[in-house]
């Protein structure tokens, strides 16, 4: 997952450009290593995640080894301190990009691929016209518009944790709707349906609405014990019940390729499509997150630490985390979330690195030069909150800020700063998850995040737990691939193939030394948010005060 964003463009409202980038593996051959040798001539699946940065496609052979991938980017446009972005078209296009680009790449006839799955960010919202077709552009996880309708309904605050099991915040869908019919109430009568991300690609594959149960769980509208949308809650926020899709378990398949989504990607027509799944969900199956306490982070813009939890469980955490259905049987997803990890280390990057042509490079060298600074960051500490916080604070007026700088202060620093915070973010998301009862022995790490070795060593010694690094782990796309073969039986127990397929290629044991010595930031770090609290309030007064 690639990191992305830039303060400075959010202040301006302006849109962040981004490179249209492919990349891809040309052959099985250099993968083989993933587990044997790739079949010949059998079924392939279509694994597509669509995420905040950008659309990964993957073909996966009924061995179970990816065959190719690819790649590409889209802008996001970030409108004041609270609005985030994206046009659904650019999503579609660089999905039927990459989909016919892999299957060239992978050598294989389309009337081979069984079946196709699409994951995406969430919760991501697109409201469409009964032709399918976006009415405005998508908002964003990351989009904070609808803090406002959450306030107005503060009272209700309890009843909505007791229904969805989440908290009432403007991360999730129901609050960006309200904002909508609040701020755009002429799409009122023409919006036919409201899409997540992965709706919308699917409905532009099948020309069929839908919505996974794990999106649904997103949305403050599902309610997590029946698994069905709510009418109480969507007559809280003011939501049509006619925009909400028909809810549908990831593997089920909601529809078939049509003729012009074939003529667009490369596939066959009446190719089977699944309902799909977040994200998160579907990297979380791919490295092995399968019974009650498996625990994997993923970094890429933000980072998202995700946790299988018996369904009994699930909402032990009270609302300091977020949860969802998961694909595996008698689970959910328990999930803490920071908005921006990796997506500062892009800032950075753009702000004060050196131009450079390839992305992995240019994050590579700030790994390196992370390691040439002290453990400490020579007294710097860094609060990650560049766009607000998820959990487990749920401050969407927080912002960032570096602690301890003078004039020694090197460039060095600063870096091994930014990696040290957000290790001390994630951190503090394993308190809430160790109150849920949830204490991983270690920690895997997938993501884009997953190829810095000096911030893994950071989270590993700041955490105190072994970091694993899986062997081969593409997250996401390969995940969804596994759940779309399931659904269409060429896989019997998801569970056994993810597990069996699942190995570790690294393991980063903690320094108990530097363990206890980051304890002792670490508690530095947790006193900064409660004392700068106040100025973060005022602070947004002002930026508020300058958009009117």
């Amino acid at each position: 997952m690639s990191p992305e964003t830039d303060v400075d463009a959010i202040a301006r409202g302006s849109t962040v450009a981004e490179p249209q980038v492919d990349v891809g593996l040309a052959s099985a051959g250099g993968l083989a290593s993933a587990g044997g040798p790739a079949s010949a001539g059998g079924p392939v699946v279509v694994g597509v995640d669509a995420g905040t940065t950008s659309v990964k496609a993957v073909i996966v052979d009924d061995s179970w080894h990816v065959l190719a991938e690819c790649r590409r980017e889209y802008p996001t446009e970030y409108l004041g301190s609270s609005g985030a972005q994206q046009d659904p078209n650019g999503w579609w296009a660089a999905t039927a990009h990459c989909v016919r680009e892999a299957l060239t790449r992978a050598k294989v006839d389309a009337k081979s691929v069984a079946a196709v799955g699409v994951s995406s960010q969430a919760p991501s919202v697109v409201p469409v016209d009964a032709d399918g077709e976006p009415l405005r552009p998508a908002l964003l996880w990351l989009d904070r518009r609808g803090q406002g309708e959450c306030a107005k309904r503060s009272d209700a605050a309890e009843r909505v944790l007791a229904l969805t099991g989440n908290r009432l915040d403007s991360y999730y869908a129901a609050p960006k709707l309200a904002w909508l019919l609040a701020n755009e109430p002429e799409l009122r009568d023409r919006v036919d349906h409201v899409l997540m991300a992965n709706g919308y690609i699917i409905r532009q594959l099948t020309g069929v609405s839908s919505v996974d149960t794990g999106h649904a769980g997103l949305t403050l509208l599902n309610d997590l014990a029946t698994g069905e949308w709510s009418n109480e809650l969507a007559q809280l926020w003011g939501i049509p019940p006619s925009w909400l899709p028909p809810l549908s378990s990831p593997e089920t398949v909601v529809g078939t390729v049509h003729a012009q989504a074939a003529r667009a990607t490369g596939l066959a027509v009446g190719t089977p499509v699944i309902a799909g799944l977040v994200d998160g969900a579907a990297a979380s199956v791919e490295s092995g997150v399968l019974t009650h306490g498996d625990v994997c982070e993923m970094t890429g813009q933000s980072t998202v630490i995700n946790a299988a939890v018996s369904t009994d469980r699930a909402t032990a955490h009270g609302g300091t985390l977020s949860v969802m259905p998961y694909v595996i049987p008698g689970h959910h997803l328990v999930f803490g979330s920071m908005v921006a990890t990796g997506g500062i280390l892009r800032w950075f990057r753009d702000q004060f690195g050196q131009p450079r042509a390839d992305d992995e490079d240019a994050f590579a060298e700030l790994d390196r030069l992370a390691a040439t600074a002290p453990l400490g960051s020579g007294g710097l500490v860094m609060l990650p909150y560049f766009l607000g916080e998820r959990s487990p604070i749920w401050d969407p007026q927080a912002r960032g800020a570096v602690v301890g700088l003078s004039m020694a202060s090197t460039r060095a620093d600063l870096v091994r700063a930014i990696l040290e915070g957000t290790a001390y973010g994630l951190a503090h998301n394993l308190e809430q998850l160790a109150r849920a009862g949830i204490r991983p022995d270690t920690l895997r790490i997938v993501g884009g995040g997953a190829q810095g070795h000096t911030w893994n060593r950071i989270k590993a010694d700041v955490t105190g737990l072994p970091v694993e690094l899986p062997d081969h782990c593409m997250g996401a796309p390969v995940g969804t691939a596994l759940v779309a073969a399931a659904g269409v039986g060429l896989i019997d127990d998801l569970t056994a193939t993810a597990r069996a397929r699942f190995s570790i290629a690294e393991r980063i044991e903690p320094n108990p030394d530097h363990h206890r010595d980051y304890n002792r930031r670490y508690r530095i770090y947790r006193e900064l948010y409660p004392a700068l609290s106040r100025v973060h309030e005022l602070s947004a007064a002002l930026r508020e005060a300058g958009q009117q």
